[in-house]
């Protein structure tokens, strides 16, 4: 083939894709939008919540309150992201990042937190103090 042709060259054909190649969006357990659970929530994967859950929530996994969900409940988790609709305490070991669709009703307790612009909160934060060093205790006496 020459560099300078009126002949347009021939793409080379794609490969297909094939079904064990697509990454599943998400890895956990996933209740859905017609879910409703009324009681505690345990465990130790990641989950995600469209539906309807109504007690408490405990995970040592992450948590994701989906877009959908409203979750009337004391949540606990490694990692707890609302995008949805939470009315109670959450705590997290690590983060808790409300996105711009969430709306929440409660305390937030976490090392670490993210609320961003548009989104709803109502509540007290948490997040904790650090323990004052020996010098600045003995410094506050003089």
């Amino acid at each position: 083939m020459a560099l300078f042709t009126k002949e347009s060259p021939a793409t080379p054909p794609r490969p297909q894709p094939r079904a064990n190649d697509a990454q599943p969006a998400f890895e956990g357990t996933f209740l859905g939008p017609k879910i409703t659970i009324d009681g505690t929530v345990t465990g130790s994967e990641t989950v995600l919540i469209e539906g309807h859950v109504k007690g408490a929530i405990n995970l040592s996994g992450d948590l994701r309150i989906g877009t959908q969900a409203r979750v009337e409940a004391k949540v606990h988790a490694r990692n707890v992201t609302v995008e949805g609709r939470l009315n109670g305490d959450v705590s997290a070991d690590d983060r808790v990042e409300l996105v711009a669709s969430s709306t929440v009703d409660g305390n937030i307790k976490a090392p670490k937190i993210v609320v961003a612009e548009g989104a709803r909160f109502r509540g007290n934060v948490d997040m904790g103090s650090a323990k004052p060093s020996t010098h600045s205790e003995s410094a506050a006496k003089k």
